[in-house]
């Protein structure tokens, strides 16, 4: 089943190996669209009674593993196929495996090759997965193997005999002697070999970090990734409380400060390591206490059925994540300067299942319930509105639901009405009301918050979301622009991402040509990416003519159609992120509205770049809100490792000479890695709209 389920993911290119494992572990018997099957041999499959649960686990860590690892396993997996000795045993899918390594441009001559059939795929998904069994057994260490079992809890007297003894000697011989192993020469296909990496990112990766960050980087996005908590302090404000509970409940969970301390002597102690420990917690917002409920689930167990998440203590969030969210709402503080009379209304523009919108919801709720603020309007909008069908009742569990809202694309055009310059449609108010969520008339008993807190956060949506300032100008103090991006920082959590993106999608294409007919097609783009909903070109406000050479507002052009997400296949992401960055621009209040940008990417492309891009275009109207220099995250700085675009830009003037802007000292922008933070890559630039008098950054 293990071997099916890899076999039908490598033979067809673009294949989620996740959704492949969750229809083949449903499977009661064995199916016959199976390539395993065969009705003439019986023998070929060992049963067709339902897997238990330790095989149903056994068959998905074998298969995503060996997802993760595609390319690593074929090159070891081919050259014990290809050996002298070997050349002649059987069923190694020589076809198979070395059409994965065509597919990274990996091999040579890969255009004459006949396409392999469903049995050479088979026989080499076999292979790989006996490679990873084997590399687990600590062959490759010399270990004594038999006493070694998987996480799984299947040893390697049980697994053996489920391969060809001779494939698995050959197997074996090629992994246990990895000191021999004759990688390839190029540096870069040798990084994607060694870390099955794609071959694109493992360039990107040592263009700007060089050989050795480049493959600490690459062997990060390799491993399991933590699976964070973050507490909810609009339901619960003590950490020790959410800790104990969750003792209570019998889930193991770690303070996240003491597991990063664990895991910087681990890192401390690898040889050769370079660079010094990072911690996210050394962002730029943690001083103020933001990551101080913060868990780890070292066990990495569903939490979903607890009655601490159902009622909404605590929800689970990578904690690079959480750190976005608290850059956001601490660039919103420091531009409004937060009392009393307070009630800031915030935009999650880009919000995807709204994971960063409840996280600012916490954060707010919690400066509500100590008097800094008087009331908060979070407004949550996405291009796909089916990312956000759970958020109404995720907002409820939290607690959050007087303050948290969906609103409609109606909504965000009349905001961008109001950024260009023109009047709002019927005042201000949208021609279908917005879709309100409805507050719990009281808190559970479990939440630990006084009922007179409660009262006055319940009464806060009044303040904000239908005020007269709303109506007369509904642009927002705050906006989190966190954009659709190639996700490489995230990799790690879907095994088979590293192999969909495909790499010129993250590449800026400098004088793209756009198709702005009527009648451009749709067909074939993936909904998620691109969607006629986001603009439909019909002249109306931010979300139709976006010119990204010349800007918003007065700086607008009507020459060109918008195409931020839908009918422009043309479209790279940088080139996305740019327009819809200078989209958010217009919906930020002037005289001290915030804007946020973020992605989850590792690449200088769709991150640097378009914070240069934006620096240099909209610099008339935008100020950088830099961070403290003594808690930002030192990663792009440490043993030199510098982005050489920034250094030639930001450090030097047309001649050569050095010199110092400002940002040296105090970014506006930080980026998260996952080999040295712990969390997902993350980067994060911030900027004030017009300063009002007396602000100082």
């Amino acid at each position: 089943e293990a071997d099916d389920a890899l076999a039908r993911v490598l033979a067809n290119p673009g294949t989620d190996a996740q959704k492949v494992m969750r229809q083949a572990l449903r499977a009661q018997y064995r199916p016959r669209g199976s390539l395993v099957y065969d009705e003439n041999d019986p023998g070929r499959w060992p049963g067709s009674d339902a897997p238990t649960n330790a095989e149903r686990g056994a068959i998905a860590d074998a298969v995503l593993a060996s997802e993760v690892n595609r390319l690593r396993l074929a090159y070891l997996s081919h050259r014990a196929a290809m050996a002298p000795e070997n050349i002649t045993v059987p069923s190694f899918g020589r076809a198979a495996l070395w059409a994965v390594l065509c597919d990274q441009e990996i091999a040579d001559a890969c255009e004459d090759d006949l396409p392999p059939d469903d049995l050479s795929y088979l026989d080499a998904a076999d292979a790989m997965i006996a490679a990873h069994w084997v590399g687990l057994d600590g062959d490759a260490a010399g270990g004594d193997a038999a006493a070694v079992t998987t996480v799984t809890g299947s040893s390697k007297a049980a697994r053996d005999p489920c391969f060809d003894p001779a494939k698995l000697r050959a197997i074996r011989a090629v992994v246990a002697d990895s000191d021999s192993i004759e990688w390839p020469a190029d540096p870069a296909t040798a990084l994607a070999v060694r870390r099955s990496v794609p071959t694109w990112l493992a360039k990107k990766l040592i263009d700007r970090h060089g050989d050795f960050v480049a493959d600490r980087v690459a062997a990060s996005l390799l491993r399991k990734a933590p699976m964070f908590g973050r507490l909810n302090r609009a339901r619960q404000r003590d950490p020790s409380r959410l800790r104990a509970r969750l003792r209570e409940e019998g889930v193991e969970s770690v303070d996240v400060f003491e597991w990063r301390r664990a895991s910087e002597l681990a890192d401390d102690a690898v040889e050769g390591r370079g660079e010094p420990s990072e911690s996210v917690i050394g962002t730029p917002t943690a001083a103020a206490g933001a990551f101080d409920g913060a868990v780890v689930f070292p066990k990495n167990r569903s939490p979903f059925r607890l009655d601490s998440w159902r009622e909404g203590w605590f929800e689970v969030q990578d904690l690079g994540s959480q750190a976005v969210a608290s850059a956001a709402i601490d660039a919103v503080g420091r531009s409004m300067r937060w009392g009393t009379s307070a009630t800031p209304r915030v935009l999650d523009m880009c919000a995807g299942n709204g994971g960063k919108t409840l996280a600012m919801a916490s954060e707010l709720s919690d400066k509500l319930d100590v008097g800094t603020i008087d009331g908060y309007v979070i407004d949550a909008f996405d291009v796909d509105a089916r990312r956000l069908r759970h958020l109404e009742s995720n907002a409820e569990r939290a607690g959050v639901s007087g303050n948290v809202r969906v609103v409609s694309f109606e909504k965000m055009r009349d905001a961008a009405r109001v950024g260009n310059g023109e009047r709002p449609r019927n005042g201000g108010r949208d021609r279908t009301p917005e879709k309100k969520m409805i507050r719990p008339a009281k808190e559970t008993a479990a939440s630990g918050i006084a009922e007179a807190t409660t009262a006055r956060r319940r009464d806060a949506p009044t303040r904000g979301m239908d005020s007269d300032a709303s109506e007369s100008d509904p642009r927002y103090d705050l906006v989190l622009c966190d954009a659709p991006c190639s996700s490489t920082g995230a990799m790690r959590r879907t095994p088979s991402m590293r192999w969909l993106i495909a790499g010129d999608v993250a590449e800026w294409r400098e004088g793209a040509s756009y198709d702005t007919s009527d009648d451009a097609s749709d067909d074939g783009l993936d909904p998620l990416r691109y969607s006629s909903a986001w603009g439909d070109g019909d002249g109306d406000g931010v979300f139709a003519a976006v010119n990204v050479d010349e800007g918003v507002g007065a700086h607008a052009s009507s020459s060109l159609t918008d195409g931020s997400r839908g009918r422009r296949a043309d479209l790279s992401l940088p080139e996305v992120q740019r327009r819809i960055l200078a989209k958010a621009a217009g919906l930020v209040r002037p005289g001290g509205g915030a804007l946020v940008y973020a992605t989850c990417s590792l690449l200088t492309e769709e991150n640097e770049s378009v914070r240069r891009w934006f620096d240099e275009r909209f610099g008339d109207e935008f100020v950088p809100m830099p961070f403290d220099t003594s808690r930002r995250p030192s990663a792009p700085d440490v043993a030199g490792d510098v982005d050489e675009d920034d250094a030639d830009e930001d450090d030097a003037d047309e001649d050569g000479n050095a010199m110092d802007d400002g940002r040296g000292a105090r970014s506006h922008d930080f980026a998260l890695r996952p080999d040295l933070h712990g969390c997902d890559g993350f980067y994060v630039a911030r900027w004030v709209r017009e300063r009002g008098p007396g602000w100082d950054p």
